[in-house]
Parts: C-alpha cells; structure tokens; sequence
C-alpha cells in the first residue's frame, strides 16, 4: 500500500521493519511540558520546566482524540518516537 505520494504508508513501512501492528488496548502517558529556550539544548534542559497538562489514555483511539484536542493531530509524527521533549 502507497501513500498519494507514492511511498510506502506508515503500516507498510513498520511491517518491513518488522515491528509489530498496534495494540488497541495498549495504554498511554501524555505529558506536555514547557521548557525555557535557552536550555533547551543544553545539559539542565528541565530546569525551569512546567507541566502544561497531562493525560492517562487507555487505548489508541483515545490517544488520537487527546493528541487532536491538544492540537497535536498524529499527521505531525512522521515517526511514532518523534517529540520535541528534549528528554
């Protein structure tokens, strides 16, 4: 299966190598922090840091639903490991 570019979807790509499907079931912690710019790069990145919100989701569709509710649609992850925390 191809995407409308012509690549691979993401499905196809994680078959090839060889991660397992999603587990509907799988449970997740969402924790978004707010971090001060000029330590972002650095070594004490967290200090100073907030915790913006915070989530317990039970499933992936609700995941879906607290990530586009936070204005987060998953289309933003090309990758499942992609963030922006600097941990």
């Amino acid at each position: 299966m191809t995407s409308h570019s012509g690549h691979p979807t993401p499905e196809v790509r994680a078959q090839e190598e060889g991660w397992v499907r999603g587990d509907a079931g799988r449970g997740f912690r969402l924790d978004q922090w707010e971090y001060e710019r000029e330590r972002v790069e650095g070594f004490d990145y967290d200090i100073g840091a907030t915790l913006v919100r915070a989530a317990d989701v039970p499933d992936e569709s609700e995941l879906k639903s607290v990530l586009d509710a936070w204005g987060l649609p998953v289309g933003l992850f090309v990758h499942p490991w992609e963030t922006d925390d600097p941990r």
